[in-house]
């Protein structure tokens, strides 16, 4: 709205300037400024977006983690002191990560649900949120070089396309060691991975909790 003001002054300012300008010139010109500055954040008004339609609010986060997670006091501190920091560090040296350790019932499913959902509006059902399950999407050791290239490229299209994007990873215990090397160069402090930043990236890794 106030590059459309500035627009409009300009054009009652400067009347010989614009008659200079040839119509399709000008309609060229507006187009690019719709498409390029306008549309982009209204389409974002009605659908999804990469990165957030509303920043994350660390008092929402405490919040849910309060009135959803009980008896994990000293994990719900960690857990909103990395997410609220990350997402508002606009530079980040790396990706997040976070392991969560623990067994059944103790709430590491529910955390990545809540991370998820005060990031993306869709939570676990966003097109930026990424959920594999290590004995449904990779059952088969045999198949463990095609899982680690399929792995591997689709982090890469997913992060080249929303930097911002979620990666949780569930039954880490039962997870082949190959397919954990093959994420583990997407995790350092590296600027960029064949030609990708990878560096504001979240990835979630939950393991039961062996006796």
């Amino acid at each position: 709205m106030k590059l459309g003001r500035a627009a409009l002054g300009l054009l009652l300012l400067a009347p010989l300037a614009v008659r200079a300008v040839e119509p399709i010139s000008l309609g060229l010109a507006l187009a690019g400024v719709l498409t390029g500055y306008i549309y982009p954040r209204l389409y974002c008004l009605f659908t999804e977006c990469c990165g957030q339609k509303r920043s994350l609010s660390r008092e929402a986060l405490q919040k849910d983690l309060d009135s959803k997670l009980f008896g994990q006091h000293l994990a719900k501190k960690v857990i909103l002191n990395a997410v609220s920091g990350f997402i508002s560090n606009p530079k980040p040296k790396k990706p997040l990560t976070l392991s969560l350790h623990g067994w059944t019932g103790t709430g590491k499913n529910f955390v990545s649900k809540i991370i998820a959902e005060n990031i993306y509006e869709g939570g676990l059902n966003s097109d930026y949120v990424h959920l594999f399950v290590a004995t449904l999407h990779f059952p088969h050791a045999s198949n463990i070089t095609l899982y680690k290239d399929q792995l591997q490229l689709w982090i890469r299209g997913n992060v080249s396309a929303c930097g911002r994007s979620i990666f949780i990873f569930d039954e880490m215990d039962k997870m082949h060691a190959g397919l954990i090397d093959a994420i583990k160069p997407f995790l350092d402090y590296y600027d960029h991975v064949d030609g990708v930043s990878y560096q504001k990236a979240i990835f979630i890794f939950l393991r039961w909790l062996l006796a």
